[in-house]
């Protein structure tokens, strides 16, 4: 079961009362919840607020506060301890000015993520082929996914790293979309940086974006919790105001918690998320479900997992293991 509470709607109120968290929204409660029966409660508009009390409830029970404007992270709630943890980030900026450690780390970033795409796009081969339906540009991309794991091993710049990972993405993309309902048009992957004003954008990349919103949150946590610097990345190119270690850790987990449950979902019922074309709340909700349930629900948690990741690249940075990413099983 989900225990992300979502705060989406003009207005709304979150104060806490008798040790319970109450959202009001025009003095109406919506919902009345126990802090056990939460991991983060994360704020989705700007034109919402939060009363001390609820701060302070939420910082007892370690409860994730986070604040977007839209889908793009603005703020969390930071424990005053969370100074400690100098002497990790100091291992990690070392790191970062180590090329051969950069390197190795992009690789494993790519690695897991080229690895989880491939999971995802074999699952559907793999049903295709039971049913007795020939889909060779599934297999066509499984096969392009496959050379570029084995191009990455080769590899020796982050340039180098990048080039294979969008080569990838390609094909990649183009057979997810052969996948979905023709009435979702989708074509090509379209992250926010390429989108042009004024244009509009397919429901399907709609539903993208607010997915990887949901795993950014799960992932930003994991890093703060491991102790890391959100904005010393080794993959991303490091910019101002970018958590680039949040995007790099996010990438494994892109195919498996976001892509494929959304992938499913559109299969399954497309005409729940035709709203999404409005900008609907409700359809923006339906999404969030979707990718945190997968987070929460799958065995073992991915949230779980995504914690454990970032707990061991915390450990690579210090010296006392080494990296390995995450790769998805059947």
């Amino acid at each position: 079961m989900s225990k992300v509470a979502l705060v989406d709607k003009y207005g709304a109120f979150l104060s806490a009362k008798e040790g319970r968290f109450q959202l009001y929204v025009k003095n109406r409660k919506v919902w009345d919840l126990a802090p056990v029966e939460l991991d983060a409660i994360v704020f989705a508009v700007t034109g919402a607020s939060i009363s001390a009390s609820a701060v302070k409830l939420a910082n007892e029970f370690g409860i994730d506060l986070v604040f977007l404007d839209g889908n793009q992270p603005v703020a969390r709630l930071i424990q005053a301890r969370y100074g400690s943890t100098l002497k990790t980030w100091l291992h990690q900026l070392k790191a970062y000015k180590s090329l051969e450690e950069r390197v190795r780390l992009a690789k494993c970033f790519v690695e897991g993520k080229l690895h989880n795409q491939r999971m995802v796009l074999a699952e559907y081969y793999k049903y295709f082929k039971a049913s007795g339906k020939s889909f060779s540009q599934l297999a066509s991309a499984i096969s392009s996914l496959e050379e570029a794991l084995e191009n990455l091993a080769c590899t020796s710049t982050i340039e180098e790293v990048r080039s294979i990972e969008a080569h990838a993405a390609r094909h990649y993309w183009n057979a997810v979309s052969t996948l979905l309902p023709r009435e979702a048009e989708f074509k090509q992957r379209l992250p926010r940086s390429r989108q042009l004003p004024g244009v509009e954008v397919d429901l399907f990349n709609k539903a993208l974006n607010i997915g990887y919103a949901a795993l950014s949150r799960a992932v930003w946590k994991a890093v703060f919790m491991a102790g890391l610097n959100p904005y010393i990345g080794f993959l991303h190119k490091p910019r101002a105001g970018k958590m680039a270690l949040v995007f790099d850790l996010m990438e494994e987990f892109r195919p498996i918690a976001v892509d494929r449950p959304l992938t499913a979902s559109f299969r399954r019922s497309f005409e729940e998320y035709m709203d999404l074309k409005d900008d609907d709340r409700e359809a923006a909700r339906k999404v969030w479900k979707v990718v945190v349930n997968r987070m929460y629900e799958s065995k073992p948690p991915l949230e779980s997992i995504i914690m454990e990741q970032a707990r061991l690249l915390a450990k690579h940075v210090r010296g006392t293991d080494k990296y390995r990413p995450f790769k998805a099983r059947w």
